[in-house]
């Protein structure tokens, strides 16, 4: 369900600007972002497509999905712990 939603958000790209996801989902400004991935500090793996330093970031789809889903899984567990 959730690789569903988001390739529509992102409308079935199978790399996600890292400028697109930041803000929304990580609550990083871009700017933070990219010095997170400059540093590797990110959740998931970043590379840019080309040699320049101007080249963007980009996500691959399947990263951040799998991302995503360990995410609700590990908060699913925890509320699941708190209900009994």
């Amino acid at each position: 369900m959730t690789h569903k939603l988001l390739a529509e958000q992102f409308n079935n790209k199978p790399l996600i600007p890292l400028e697109e996801l930041a803000e929304l989902y990580l609550g990083l400004t871009p700017s933070t972002a990219k010095r997170k991935a400059r540093d590797n500090l990110l959740p998931f793996p970043v590379m840019r497509l080309g040699d320049s330093q101007k080249s963007p970031w980009v996500v691959s789809f399947e990263h951040f999905a799998r991302y995503v889903d360990q995410q609700a899984a590990q908060a699913h567990e925890g509320w699941k712990r708190l209900q009994c």
